[in-house]
């Protein structure tokens, strides 16, 4: 007795296919910037300064890599099995190592709507670990709204800028320089003591540098979250 063959096909949604469309462009476009670069010639005898651009990866490296995954298929003669083959595709994957601290939880418990989604986007797509620095200009709030439609989130166009405000009041970030913040390492997962003890030097001289109390806004302020 021959086997009944059966067909199957990829599980996908639009849904799916949007968030996939945003992520390959934030993967090729979203740390490219552009850098200042000076150079100096000799015009007539004198030294001048020539000022150009140049496009850069703001990191330094990719955020993200390729893999290959075994694809999820149906049997379309039995709706319901869900099975794994032996075939594979190419994914991406996040090149951001950082995990998240108990305190963290401290501060996740509180959060809702655009401010826990904001928090969740620097991590996965703005955060440089190195400097626990990100950026929030223009194109980034821009990328923010087309994240929000690709998942399917409302989102107005100050969305983003009032999230950003509730997370400074949280103190889970603070504003280094015009549209420029730094994320509180209190909440973060490091591979090693010495990038944890790195990042947290880091963050102590920015808030001595801006003058702010270290206590205050290094360790979660209880009566700050629940507001």
């Amino acid at each position: 007795m021959s086997k009944k063959k059966t067909s199957s096909r990829v599980i996908s949604s639009s849904i799916h296919k949007d968030f996939a469309v945003f992520s390959k462009s934030m993967i090729n476009d979203y740390h490219l910037t552009k850098e200042q670069v000076n150079t100096f010639k000799h015009v007539a005898g004198k030294r001048e300064k020539v000022s150009s651009s140049k496009i850069v990866n703001e990191t330094g490296k990719p955020q993200y890599h390729k893999d290959t995954v075994h694809l999820l298929v149906k049997d379309t003669s039995n709706p319901e099995a869900i099975i794994t083959t032996a075939n594979s595709d190419a994914v991406y994957l996040s090149n951001q190592t950082i995990s998240l601290s108990d305190e963290a939880l401290l501060y996740l418990v509180h959060l809702a709507g655009h401010p826990k989604n904001v928090f969740l986007y620097i991590l996965y797509y703005l955060l440089n670990e190195e400097t626990l620095e990100f950026r929030t200009d223009s194109m980034v709030k821009h990328n923010y709204e087309e994240f929000c439609k690709a998942t399917g989130y409302k989102a107005s166009s100050s969305a983003m800028r009032e999230a950003i405000k509730k997370l400074v009041e949280m103190r889970l970030i603070i504003n280094v320089s015009t549209n420029r913040y730094m994320m509180n390492p209190i909440v973060l997962g490091f591979k090693n003591n010495v990038i944890r003890k790195r990042a947290f030097t880091l963050y102590v001289n920015k808030l001595t540098e801006k003058d702010k109390d270290i206590k205050e806004y290094l360790l979660p302020q209880i009566n700050l979250i629940k507001k």
